[in-house]
């Protein structure tokens, strides 16, 4: 018995020295790769952000570091600056903390605090605020394919230093999808419970839900890895495929039709509007802004002539050179960006 104790010892140490051999080798080829595509990815991050990138004069990723180590590549910025000088937008967004799943490749979340500060040289400014912003994406060889944003408590100012108007806004929930076809970028935003507020708070129009569906013609490249090209605001080609403002009590504005925006800055486009509930959006217009009670009268009557005299139909919104028309009704004109 003794001499069958000593023949069984040599075979346990036999099985268990090679495979701590071979865990220990794996755990090295693992934090070496780990290593190396940590250091793929700040490379490709700094090429983004150095001179030669079209992105380095529009975004600076403050204090950039990268981790998450081992199982996560993480990457870290205490601020994001903004310095678009082709669409004359300045401005700062807070920290920046996005990682990668090592067991999950091709997908990335990220999150982003406030606030956003904007300012555009026709000197608009803007101020955003939010509870949560969490950011999914998909990435292939090229770049991204698809991202799907949730913003939390979204709250927007928006102020004409010139005039000194403020417009002001929340919404409980913003879910925004960004994704490449072709040459084209298709974006999608729904806001929920949006009211718009005034400076003691409270909201003179009923919360309401907007859904948008748009191609931006030819801007797919925004969305890659290697030369990402800016959005470039000014010769920007649109199509509104559809705008649903619903007020509730079947009150609902729908828009589609082609957009574009010329070298000075001007939004020209032919939307097709289908109105219900004419009267009742001229009565919650005129209740919430009484000054407007004899143009909303006015244009309600207007559109219930072009309707045949039905409560609700279609009708064209021209906008030319930034000169806004509703069938035959003159709105205003929108300046340029």
């Amino acid at each position: 018995m003794a001499t069958s104790s000593r023949t069984v010892k040599p075979r346990k140490r036999s099985v268990v020295f090679p495979v701590a051999i071979v865990l220990i080798v794996l755990a090295a080829l693992y934090s070496a790769g780990w290593f190396v595509a940590a250091n793929f990815a700040t490379n490709k991050l700094e090429q983004a952000f150095d001179g030669n990138s079209p992105l380095a004069a529009a975004l600076d990723c403050a204090n950039m570091r990268v981790g998450g180590f081992p199982l996560r590549i993480s990457l870290k910025c205490s601020k994001i600056t903004i310095n678009d000088a082709r669409n004359g937008i300045t401005g700062s967004v807070g920290a920046f903390n996005s990682a990668a799943k090592i067991f999950r490749p091709g997908t990335v979340n990220w999150q982003l605090t406030g606030p956003a500060i904007l300012q555009t040289k026709t000197g608009l400014a803007s101020s955003v605020q939010w509870d949560t912003l969490d950011t999914a994406m998909s990435v292939g060889l090229s770049g991204v394919d698809k991202s799907t944003t949730t913003i939390k408590t979204l709250r927007t100012n928006i102020t004409q230093a010139i005039t000194g108007a403020t417009l002001s806004f929340k919404a409980a929930e913003s879910q925004m999808e960004v994704q490449r076809s072709d040459a084209d970028l298709n974006a999608t935003t729904r806001l929920t419970d949006v009211a718009f507020v005034q400076n003691d708070g409270t909201s003179k129009l009923p919360p309401m839900t907007a859904d948008l569906d748009m191609k931006l013609i030819g801007q797919a490249d925004v969305l890659n890895i290697d030369n990402p090209k800016p959005i470039d605001l000014k010769g920007l080609n649109a199509e509104l495929r559809n705008l649903n403002i619903n007020i509730g009590e079947g009150r609902t504005i729908t828009a589609s039709g082609p957009l574009s925006i010329d070298q000075d800055g001007y939004l020209s486009g032919t939307l097709k509007l289908q109105l219900t509930k004419v009267e009742g959006w001229r009565d919650v217009i005129s209740a919430a802004y009484p000054e407007t009670h004899e143009i909303a009268k006015m244009a309600a009557k207007g559109l219930k002539m072009a309707f045949l005299g039905q409560n609700q139909g279609q009708v064209t919104l021209q906008i030319t050179h930034g000169t806004v028309v509703l069938g035959f009704i003159p709105l205003g004109n929108i300046p340029p960006i």
